[in-house]
């Protein structure tokens, strides 16, 4: 029957991998910033999320004919999305870098992208593990990780932004980074959402 072919755990893991793509080129784009190179990067990203989400969009035309589903099909679509919002966050930074005309990075960025690379690689042994929940021992200590990134994360953007308020002297800088940091921080809580919502699957599931 055609349901056997359509493994959902599988596809959720190619467009984590995505995910993973996409972060570490941020993290490249970051570590190696060239303002010139803003506007190829910013197309050269979206290329990759638009590639996740035609993948996304296959997913949810599959689950539209199918008759039974391994998980809730109202979870699969919750997945789905919520790994849409993961890259389509990671894009939202390039549209920044480009749109803000940012000419110099600063080194708290470099901190931020280190945390993202490692939660979307966390997020996609999630998936990696999820089809096998029952048997794995793995995947409770992943969501766990992502967790725990997601909570320095956070504090690393009140410290970054606490600073970037108190000492900043131009307030159009101040305003820009504020809202860079703000997606930064954005991504890793979705990567977070992401995990605690396999975790709630994997509950209904047990």
């Amino acid at each position: 029957m055609a349901k056997k072919d359509n493994n959902y755990y599988s596809m959720f893991s190619d467009i984590a991998g995505d995910a993973i793509v996409a972060a570490r080129q941020l993290e490249k784009t970051v570590k190696n910033y060239n303002p010139d190179k803003i506007e190829k990067l910013n197309k050269a990203m979206h290329e990759i999320e638009h590639g996740a989400d035609e993948k996304k969009h296959k997913m949810m035309k599959m689950l539209v004919s199918e008759f039974i589903t391994p998980i809730e099909r109202e979870d699969i679509g919750t997945l789905s999305y919520m790994l849409d919002d993961v890259l389509d966050s990671i894009e939202e930074v390039y549209q920044m870098f480009f749109m803000y005309n940012v000419k110099e990075m600063r080194p708290e960025a470099i901190d931020f992208v280190d945390l993202i690379v490692r939660s979307a690689e966390a997020m996609k042994a999630c998936f990696d593990e999820f089809e096998n929940f029952r048997k794995s021992d793995l995947i409770s200590k992943k969501i766990v990780e992502v967790n725990v990134i997601e909570e320095l994360a956070d504090t690393l953007y009140f410290k970054t932004v606490r600073e970037l308020y108190t000492k900043g002297k131009d307030p159009m800088h101040v305003m820009i980074w504020a809202r860079i940091f703000d997606s930064f921080e954005k991504i890793c809580d979705q990567c977070e959402h992401v995990a605690d919502t396999i975790s709630s699957v994997i509950m209904k599931n047990s």
